[in-house]
């Protein structure tokens, strides 16, 4: 028996094998650790310590050293539900990019715009993660505005605060004279440093790495492997980074230009102007919780649940004379260690 290609299972075969779209921040800074069957992610939560070993007289014994506490805390998992229609309209007409001459049928076109559709499905469910991520690094809270059939929400069903501290504004702003960039560097380095972490990157607005470079300053600190008669060569990775070089400690340096439509249909920067990351790979973990669908009408209809990150579902509409196909993603986003990055405001 030949396997319906429009079933859950197929569909789902057919994702496994997509690639998932590349988006900087997602990549760099947080970790995907898959699907779990929890319905709420935990995870331990505390603030780092550097305490010193105490010293005794010889032969009084040792002293008693207290362990660094911690909190185990939960969080629950978001549902994200694009979905696109195919309508009879849909399948009758010319599709965008179809040949004028030797057309398809309405079956071609309609197995054309299911896999069309759960590519676009899966970049938008993308572009909602790195917004998830965008926002605990910025801010270190995940606030999340659900829509139901009344439209979207005025509060966030789901807020989680990490508790967050280190945020740091330089004395002088880096776009005026006198300003200090290499010593903000490294008070900001020393910030992540007390907070157990570590720093291997630097990433800014585009409007930090002008000032950079504009800096005379900072220029004569700067590590000169990319500097070639007195110019700042920088190189374009795509999807808006580019890599400026690294700093006088080795760090690398980016500047990350680019932008996304907000909930509020507002356009708005991946980082904020005047904004510095400090931070290294995998600081944030981001699982998948369990998806739970109903996939057929009647008596018969049930609940089934994948232990899956992404996963489709088609249905139809008698009254409607539509089809559509959606797509669900149930992922959080959880901080290994809630200091182990710095946000830095320096314009």
């Amino acid at each position: 028996m030949p396997l319906d290609i429009y079933s859950t299972r197929a569909q789902l075969a057919a994702i496994d094998l997509l690639p998932r779209e590349y988006s900087f921040l997602f990549d760099t800074f947080a970790r995907d650790v898959g699907a779990v069957e929890d319905t709420k992610a935990i995870y331990d939560y505390r603030k780092g310590s550097r305490r010193m070993a105490p010293t005794v007289h010889p032969g009084t014994g040792g002293v008693l050293m207290s362990r660094d506490g911690y909190e185990t805390r939960e969080i629950g998992f978001c549902c994200i539900a694009p979905e696109r229609m195919i309508e009879a309209e849909n399948l009758q007409g010319r599709m965008f990019g179809e040949r004028v001459l030797g057309a398809m049928t309405p079956q071609e076109r309609e197995k054309k715009l299911l896999a069309r559709d759960l590519v676009d499905m899966r970049k938008a469910i993308q572009r909602r993660r790195e917004w998830m991520v965008r926002q605990v690094l910025l801010t270190g809270k995940l606030e999340i505005f659900t829509y139901t059939n009344e439209g979207r929400s005025k509060k966030a069903s789901m807020v989680a605060d990490y508790g967050f501290t280190n945020f740091f504004t330089p004395d002088t702003s880096w776009d005026q004279a006198g300003a200090k960039i290499d010593d903000d560097m490294h008070e900001i380095f020393d910030l992540v440093y007390e907070g157990l972490g570590y720093v291997d990157k630097l990433v800014m607005a585009p409007d930090v790495a002008a000032c950079l470079r504009d800096n005379s300053n900072y220029i004569r600190l700067f590590d000169g492997r990319n500097i070639n008669m007195g110019e700042l060569n920088t190189r374009y990775r795509g999807s808006g980074l580019r890599f400026l070089g690294w700093n006088s400690d080795g760090v690398e340096m980016y500047s990350l230009s680019g932008t996304f439509v907000d909930d509020d249909g507002q356009v708005q920067p991946i980082l904020p102007s005047g904004t510095l990351l400090a931070g290294a790979d995998g600081i944030l973990k981001v699982p998948h919780g369990p998806v739970t669908q109903v996939e057929e009408t009647g008596p018969n209809a049930q609940h089934k649940t994948y232990i899956k990150k992404e996963v489709p579902l088609r249905y139809g509409s008698i009254d409607g004379n539509s089809i559509k196909n959606r797509l669900t993603s149930d992922p959080t986003v959880v901080p290994f260690n809630v200091d182990a990055w710095a946000v830095a405001t320096v314009l």
